[in-house]
């Protein structure tokens, strides 16, 4: 989850102020995705380059949280290409967190990048992985970008102007029942001692709806709500990189996302869940975690 000085660095952020540091036609959505999307092209061909090769080393940065010098260098690809764009933007991503005046009150434009989304995935040929690209104003999401090179579909979402894949518009699932809805998740792998708490509710979630999966890609499986290949995806304790784009997406292409009380919290927490919308209330009501990761913990 974000840390106080990075989530600090976000409220603080507005638009209006960006453009002592970047012409106002940077600042335009469709401008914004251009960027992101040539970012995330630019670190896609990377990564399956990489994927070709023979498996890299890895450390953890916690149990199970993996990095490699792939996403690394996918990270610094991606800053490269969008600080050229808009020099004057906040970078915030997984490897490094934020730079480009995070501690200032500028209200600058800024670039939330997970470089490479599903890495353990990546490592062992796995080919469900992405790089995730948004640029946000504050808490308002601009453009978001969600790209699998393994399969070369790139989800994109500007404010206001829908959702696509491939440059095609994709909509949310119309299914209304839960009953016979497709969801994924994902485990909860940095906090093992909430697992049995999780597998509780978890079970209440399987049993309630027609099948779950396990992408290991949380951009991945928003992508993947947005164009109605799943009727709902909800996880606890993820950072702001590993949603951001992926919630533009939901939502430009008519789903819903919200915290497990149905509110906006999702932000700061990570507790996140995506649906189409008409499933919503009935996925929340199974996962009877109101409070997300902290109903959790006080069951463990």
């Amino acid at each position: 989850m974000l840390k106080e000085k990075q989530r600090a660095t976000i409220n603080k952020m507005g638009c209006a102020d960006a453009a002592s540091t970047a012409g106002r036609g940077d600042l335009d959505p469709r401008s914004l995705l251009a960027a992101a999307r040539e970012a995330a092209h630019t670190c896609g061909g990377f990564l399956i380059s990489a994927f070709e090769e023979p498996k890299s080393d890895y450390e953890e940065k916690s149990p199970g949280d993996l990095v490699s010098e792939v996403d690394r260098h996918s990270q610094r690809l991606a800053r490269e290409v969008l600080m050229r764009h808009t020099p004057g933007a906040v970078f915030l991503a997984e490897e490094g967190a934020a730079s480009g005046g995070s501690d200032t009150e500028s209200g600058a434009l800024t670039w939330i990048v997970d470089p490479l989304d599903g890495t353990a995935n990546f490592l062992h040929r796995f080919p469900a992985f992405a790089v995730s690209v948004a640029a946000a104003c504050g808490r308002s999401l601009k453009a978001g970008v969600v790209y699998n090179p393994a399969t070369e579909e790139c989800f994109e979402a500007i404010e206001g102007g829908g959702a696509t894949l491939n440059g095609t518009p994709i909509n949310v699932s119309g299914e209304e029942e839960l009953s016979r809805s497709l969801l994924a998740t994902g485990w909860p792998f940095r906090r093992k001692d909430i697992l049995e708490a999780y597998l509780e509710a978890f079970q209440r979630i399987f049993w309630a709806s027609q099948g779950i999966r396990r992408v290991g890609s949380a951009s991945l499986d928003l992508a993947y709500t947005a164009a109605g290949r799943l009727e709902g995806f909800w996880e606890y304790g993820l950072s702001v990189w590993d949603v951001a784009a992926g919630a533009l997406i939901v939502r430009e292409a008519g789903g819903r996302i919200s915290d497990f009380s149905g509110g906006d919290g999702w932000w700061d927490s990570g507790d996140i869940v995506a649906s189409n919308g008409r499933i919503h209330s009935a996925l929340l009501e199974a996962a009877a975690t109101p409070n997300g990761i902290a109903d959790l913990e006080a069951a463990s």
